[in-house]
């Protein structure tokens, strides 16, 4: 079907007086000069076609309220659709458009624009006088900012500037009471500002993929906000504030460097998805969900459960190291805010010595010998025995292992049988998650050199006995 077929629909549309035309898909190189025989049209759907250029006769249609134009090939606009005053969507998506002209500005009526997937590279000042503008779409394009004339449009529910090149969020933002759905995901945002805490009505804001390292403490005024999405960023840390989001369903923070779940989470009633994948927090991958996709995250309930059963089987262990690292001189606890941030950073503690960890990996292959987990930013660098010095950073003394395995590890509830370099747990972990490793030995390097020392392992191995009563020691 050709220009031929569009001319036909374009009489028929005339003559009977039409108010809807679809010519979408007709494979169209341009737009039929007959179209402003339409002066009844008020939906004008030219989707699909390889129109590369808009004609200045468009003005003439000034009864259209819908134009869709979106997948064509067209460069430009023309200055004659200012003239398109009842104009309420104009839908101007995968193109080739490069800029907008300041006409733009004359739709007063708007309520729709979207240019997603062009090559625009700004927004232009006449975007603010579009004041009954609901929907604002501009994604995939090369942006870099947000203009302040955006604050103008009161009325906009939801703005989408995701995957261009923006740096910051203006604090203009903040003056979008009726805001909705934010997504700016795929730039490089650095940081979230206060202002954003001003976004009373806002029910999804999603931030993946940018460059944030913390979540402000205004977000807990976002009482409707049912989604929130900070994935693939350098976020960590959850506050306690997250716990105020009354009405939120979905928490997505996979690939980040968060440690710790706050104990406010269990009592988010409206919560349903807690993605951590990807984070050195001390639960299973198995748990946390290993699939892509949002659907393939784990079960909060079991999330939660496996988080704070460890936890709190730790904390008196951590709480002990602490006061023995403080009297020792070797950390400064007035440096932190509370217990938990302390527990944190004796952690932490055992997660440098950056040699030593890419020593490990480079012997082990990247994997962690006990899981096979071979998400490097999960793997930590464990000693078998205690770091003392740079003499304990010796590969023959340390192990690669999943965040939460160096946890356990490190408090002596899990440890590897020396003579059979087979894992065993406390019994305080038997019916936990980490059961599901029954039998399995540890994978030992293809270099004897790197396999761990049988002195370090038998010697954690008996701290690890310890700990054990006799007759309740189970294997992993």
């Amino acid at each position: 079907m050709t220009r031929k077929e569009a001319v036909r629909r374009i009489e028929q549309a005339a003559d009977e007086k039409l108010k809807e035309l679809d010519l979408a898909g007709l494979n169209l190189n341009e737009l039929p000069l007959e179209i402003v025989k339409c002066t009844n049209l008020t939906e004008l759907d030219l989707r699909d076609n390889q129109i590369t250029s808009i004609p200045e006769a468009i003005g003439q249609l000034s009864g259209l309220r819908g134009l869709d134009l979106s997948r064509n090939q067209i460069t430009s606009i023309p200055e004659a659709i200012g003239q398109l005053s009842s104009l309420i969507a104009l839908l101007l998506c995968e193109n080739q458009i490069t800029s907008i002209p300041e006409a733009i500005g004359q739709l007063s009526n708007l309520r729709g624009l979207e240019f997603g997937q062009n090559q625009i590279t700004s927004i232009p000042e006449a975007i603010g006088q579009l004041f009954n503008l609901e929907y604002l779409l501009f994604y995939e394009n090369q942006i870099t900012s947000i203009p302040e004339v955006i604050g103008q449009l009161s009325n906009l529910k939801y703005l989408i500037l995701c995957e261009n090149q923006i740096t910051s969020i203006p604090k203009v933002i903040g003056q979008l009471s009726n805001l909705e759905y934010l997504l700016l995901y795929e730039n490089q945002i650095t940081s979230i500002p206060e202002v954003i805490g001003q976004l009373s009505n806002l029910k999804c804001l999603n931030l993946r993929e940018n460059q944030i390292t913390s979540i402000p403490e205004v977000i807990g005024q976002l009482s409707n906000l049912e989604s929130l999405n900070l994935s693939e960023n350098q976020i960590t840390s959850i506050p306690e504030v997250i716990g105020q989001l009354s009405n939120l369903k979905g928490l997505f923070l996979p690939n980040n460097q968060i440690t710790e779940i706050p104990e406010v989470i269990r009592n988010m009633k409206y919560l349903e998805k807690l993605d951590l994948r990807g984070n050195p927090v001390p639960i299973s991958p198995q748990v946390l969900g290993q699939g892509q996709d949002d659907e393939s995250c784990g079960d909060l309930r079991t999330i939660l459960d496996s988080y704070f059963h460890t936890r709190n089987l730790a904390l008196p262990e951590l709480d002990a190291e602490r006061q023995k690292i403080e009297s020792e001189g070797y950390f400064d606890a007035e440096t932190l805010q509370d217990a938990r941030q302390r527990i944190t950073a004796s952690i932490v503690q055992r997660q440098g010595q950056a040699g030593f960890r890419r020593k490990l990996l480079i012997a082990y292959g990247g994997r962690c010998p006990i899981t096979d987990c071979d998400v490097e930013s999960a793997i930590e660098a464990a000693h078998i025995i205690p770091y003392q010095g740079t003499q304990t950073n010796h590969p023959t003394n340390g192990l690669p292992l999943r965040a939460d395995i160096h946890t356990l590890f490190d408090l002596h509830l899990v440890s590897i049988r020396p003579d059979t370099n087979e894992v065993v747990i406390a019994p305080a972990l038997v019916g936990t998650c980490y059961q599901d490793l029954a039998d399995r030995k540890l994978t030992l390097p293809q270099d004897q050199k790197t396999a761990p020392n049988q002195n370090a392992l038998s010697k954690h191995y008996e701290a690890f006995l310890s700990k054990c009563k006799s007759g309740q020691l189970k294997r992993l």
